[in-house]
Parts: structure tokens; sequence; C-alpha cells
């Protein structure tokens, strides 16, 4: 099998640590609910991720971006979906009451990768670049999507950890407001970057 495997990690780390929904989110989770309590969505965004790299390694993913109607509805969904994700990291608080239902949770994680468009950029772009060359698609693609999925895991964990220490170290609720607002700001800086590529 041919795989530029170094240049491929290298590719994923660094698309996969960069500032993006996931990991705005991520943190966000982070600083309201803790590092331990994160399964769930972690899982959501691995599996979800993983299924569009593998349509992105099928070559689906293609067709679907490179419909000029199919790419509008895309932006226009992934932006409402992400402005609400903005609204409820914003509202999220370090003090959570005992109970409160989880405001972000697995399905929300897994449906959001299919309109979030620097996911789409990532899996695409990877599937171009660095897809294995052997006889077997199914192998190629089981490779490239199950790597680069590896690879996110730790840059997920350390958004989350990220969140968690900054919740320790901000104990006031005007500072943690403050902080939300910077998240929100930083989600709709996301949705305005779809627009203007």
């Amino acid at each position: 099998m041919s795989f530029n495997i170094i240049g491929y990690l290298i590719y994923a780390s660094l698309m996969s640590i960069t500032p993006g929904p996931n990991n705005l989110m991520l943190f966000s989770y982070g600083k309201a609910y803790g590092f331990n309590d994160s399964r769930n969505i972690m899982l959501g965004i691995f599996l979800g991720f993983f299924l569009m790299l593998c349509l992105a390694g099928y070559g689906i993913a293609n067709i679907i971006m490179g419909s000029p109607t199919a790419g509008l509805v895309l932006k226009i969904v992934g932006s409402l979906w992400m402005l609400y994700l903005a609204f409820i990291l914003r509202k999220l608080n370090v003090e959570v009451e005992p109970g409160k239902k989880v405001a972000i949770g697995f399905g929300q994680a897994f449906s959001m990768q299919f309109v979030n468009l620097k996911a789409w950029i990532m899996a695409i772009s990877g599937a171009s670049a660095f897809l294995p060359q052997s006889n077997n698609i199914h192998l190629n693609v089981f490779v490239y999507a199950i790597s680069f999925g590896l690879v996110g895991i730790p840059c997920m964990i350390i958004w989350l950890k990220m969140g968690d220490v900054i919740a320790k170290i901000i104990k006031s609720e005007k500072a943690s407001q403050m902080l939300g607002y910077t998240m929100f700001s930083l989600m709709i800086v996301s949705i305005v970057t779809i627009w203007v590529q």
C-alpha cells in the first residue's frame, strides 16, 4: 500500500488542532461541564467525522461539494446550525446546577459534522492528497478515515482540557460571561469565513 504517512499525519494534526466549530464547542463544553463528562460529545464528533471521511474517501463528498445548489444549501444550513450552537455556547456557565440537562450531547455533536464546512474541507482535501493507494478501495478508505479520526482524539482532549482548566481559573460570573461572549464571537467569525471564501 502506497501511503505518505508522515505528510498525512502532519496535515491531519494541523487541521485537527486549529480553531473551528468542533474545537470551540469542545472548549466551551469543557469550561461548563468539565473534562470527565465529555465522552458523549467526543464520540459524536469522532463518529460523525469518521463517516464524513468515509464519504470523502469514496468520492461522494466531491459530488455534493461540486454542485452549486448543494454547496449553497450546505452553507446556509451550516451557518444556521453554527449560529444556534454559538447561542448555546454563550450561555454555558462554569457552575452547572445538579440534574440540569446537558445542552450539547452525542446527537448534536454527531449531526454538526455534516454542516461543518471546515470538516468537509478537511475531509475532501485530505482524501484528494493522502488517500492510500492499494487495490482495495474499502481498505484505502478505512485506513484514511480511522487514522484521521485517531489523530483528532488528542486534539479534542486538548481543547476540552483547556476549557476545564479555564473553568478552574475563572471563578467570577462576569469573567465567565466575558469568556462566553468571546466564544460566541469566535463562532460568528467562523460563520463569516464560510461566506467570504
